[in-house]
């Protein structure tokens, strides 16, 4: 029998308070620096000790994270570099040629931003496939609410919640679960599969219905301008070394494609397929910036890499709060805060609730989802990881479940709840894109979420 003192009551009351606030829709980062200092405090009795494990677990958390952050940050400056020399529009050209029915439109667009958002991440995806897709898909008689649909149901239900290649969410699932992060991402192909037999059929569906409202009549819709400086700029990027953008454009295919030859065949995994991946990203930068930009290629890459790292540390700035105050229960990295001798709290509150509590994997799966859900009304998605998969540790360790089954589960809810398909203030991606309201996008995609996550909940249960 596990007797709970008080750093394990502190900790536990740390992470009620957490959920609560993101209930509330409100942001976590103050909640958990504030109760980080309290339960150093309470850990190691000491003022000036409790001060230093505040700034200590920030740094375990950036440490543990700078990876996926960086390879975030590097995509997006890539995705933002073929935006402007117009090669992202030479990509996806072929793809637009087929695009001649609002159902075509629908599946095509989803299954291209799925793709691209493996690649290069939703918001980046997004920016890219929409900006060159949309006005396709309307001029097919696909409604903007209908491609806002498609945009998260396949961008963030399928592809975030995996994120197979860049694998960011399952590396932040797995550090705090304690498990290796190709056990995650295994765990999560059973899962998405249930996502995707039931809730994209029924958005399908539920498209079905506003074309058949159009009757023939065309899609009003206003398209989206840029200011008259970034017009004349990609103008002008546009139309150089044409020659080099043609072939370039089948290089960088190809070398995507030989990365995930490589992941697959080599069996490379998490911080390897990582650097395999960002190494690539580098070197196709480079490569851009001196066959397009010419002698402007210095300046131009690094105001690129500037803007996509500014964009990465915007996107995971809360996380390492969150992650900071987490990481000090996981025993993998309590040490790292408190010094040897650290104490496990999570896992000690796991047994303790085994002792207390009869689990079994039905209780299990369903507080999972549940708390997956609730962090993820603070509409990124991401924040609530480190939670999730240290419950994972939490519930599965003492009593003998699926761990990686349990943090799929959890990084699946996590997501799709708030990194972009039902959370108002997480769609503005979308919505913004296609140009409606982010209010009726979410309320739009509810119900196919919800049955998805449903299903996804029932596949968990009889996998743990």
């Amino acid at each position: 029998m596990v007797q709970l003192t008080a750093p394990h009551w502190v900790y536990l009351a740390g992470i009620v308070v957490v959920l609560m606030t993101m209930a509330f829709r409100k942001e976590t980062p103050l909640i958990c620096i504030v109760a980080a200092f309290v339960l150093a405090l309470v850990v190691t009795g000491s003022l000036i000790a409790a001060v230093q494990a505040v700034f200590n677990a920030v740094l375990v958390a950036f440490h543990e994270l700078l990876s996926i952050v960086a390879i975030i940050s590097i995509i997006v400056a890539l995705a933002r570099m073929l935006e402007e020399t117009g090669m992202a529009d030479m990509m996806f050209k072929p793809v637009r040629r087929i695009i001649k029915t609002p159902s075509v439109a629908f599946w095509v667009m989803g299954v291209v931003i799925m793709i691209v958002a493996w690649l290069i991440w939703p918001s980046p995806a997004i920016a890219l496939v929409g900006a060159l897709l949309l006005p396709a898909a309307i001029q097919a008689g696909l409604p903007p609410i209908c491609a806002g649909m498609a945009i998260s149901m396949f961008g963030y239900g399928v592809a975030l919640t995996t994120d197979f290649v860049i694998q960011g969410a399952p590396s932040i699932s797995a550090k705090a679960a304690g498990i290796d992060v190709s056990a995650v991402m295994a765990a999560s192909i059973p899962l998405v599969l249930a996502w995707a037999v039931v809730a994209l059929p029924l958005t399908y569906l539920s498209i079905r219905r506003d074309i058949r409202a159009l009757n023939g009549r065309p899609v009003e819709w206003e398209p989206f301008t840029c200011t008259p400086e970034q017009q004349c700029e990609l103008d002008r990027w546009s139309a150089a070394a044409p020659g080099f953008k043609r072939v370039m454009v089948w290089v960088i295919g190809l070398l995507f494609l030989l990365d995930i030859a490589a992941m697959l065949i080599y069996k490379v995994r998490g911080g390897d397929a990582t650097a395999l991946l960002g190494g690539t990203v580098g070197l196709i930068m480079v490569i851009v910036a001196l066959g397009v930009y010419g002698k402007e290629g210095l300046e131009k890459l690094t105001t690129h890499g500037r803007n996509g790292f500014r964009f990465g540390v915007r996107i995971f700035t809360p996380v390492f709060f969150i992650a900071a105050f987490f990481f000090m229960g996981a025993s993998s990295t309590a040490a790292s805060i408190f010094g040897e001798g650290a104490p496990g709290l999570l896992f000690d509150l796991g047994r303790a609730f085994s002792d207390i509590v009869p689990f079994s994997r039905v209780t299990a799966a369903v507080t999972q989802a549940v708390v997956g859900g609730i962090t993820g009304l603070d509409g990124s998605g991401f924040s609530g990881l480190p939670l999730t998969g240290s419950l994972a540790q939490v519930l599965g360790g003492p009593t003998g479940l699926d761990m990686p089954t349990l943090t799929a589960l959890g990084q699946f809810f996590c997501i799709a709840v708030g990194g972009g398909c039902i959370v108002p203030w997480a769609v503005i991606p979308a919505a913004g894109i296609t140009g409606t309201d982010p209010v009726e996008l979410a309320g739009r995609n509810l119900l196919p979420t919800a049955a998805g996550l449903l299903a996804v909940l029932i596949v968990a249960i009889f996998l743990l």
